[in-house]
């Protein structure tokens, strides 16, 4: 049954509408979701940016603080944190001894900072800085896993590094080590 148009008119002007108290409600409803999605949204750009952040940037942010490294295979290299090149570092041991490590190398880190901003570009690495010992001619410990070398770097090639030994009583060798291998380099 179909009321006449005056009867509705007439309803609806009995029936009080509560427009503010909707609109304000349906308001209400969209600052939450909208504020749940930029929560989860905030918790998921925080996770990328944990997820995108290597060793080395945090070793970077530790320049000049004392810290204590161990190897994968358990050697402590403990001192301060002198550089840090894109695949390996140099800490200063104290009483003139440095120690340069493959960041691949390192097992335990502490204590670290937060992340370095990345500089963009690349600095020298463990090869060049081989390299850079070899034309010093200097006498240098290879700690290689459960054995090491003692020498003077002679040759850096791009995977590995030739080492003349201390004289033993068989008299020096020529040794030649691969890089992948290296957990530290000691030198004075």
């Amino acid at each position: 049954m179909l009321l006449p148009l005056a009867v509705l008119v007439v309803l609806c002007s009995h029936v009080p509408m509560e427009w503010d108290s909707l609109l304000e409600d349906l308001e209400n409803r969209f600052d939450t979701e909208r504020r749940a999605g930029i929560a989860a949204e905030s918790a998921d750009l925080a996770e990328a940016e944990t997820a995108s952040v290597r060793l080395v940037d945090r070793l970077r942010a530790a320049v000049g603080r004392q810290v204590h490294l161990r190897t994968t295979g358990g050697h402590r290299v403990d001192g301060r944190l002198m550089s840090v090149m894109e695949d390996s570092v140099v800490v200063d041991e104290g009483e003139a001894l440095q120690a340069l490590v493959p960041v691949a190398r390192l097992a335990v880190v502490h204590p670290l900072p937060g992340p370095a901003p990345s500089h963009g570009s690349r600095r020298a690495g463990l090869a060049a800085a081989l390299r850079s010992l070899a034309r010093q001619g200097a006498r240098v410990r290879l700690l290689l896993g459960v054995t090491e070398v003692v020498g003077r770097l002679v040759r850096v090639a791009a995977d590995h590094v030739d080492v003349v030994t201390d004289a033993e009583p068989a008299g020096a060798q020529r040794v030649s080590v691969a890089l992948s291998a290296v957990e530290a380099v000691r030198s004075r």
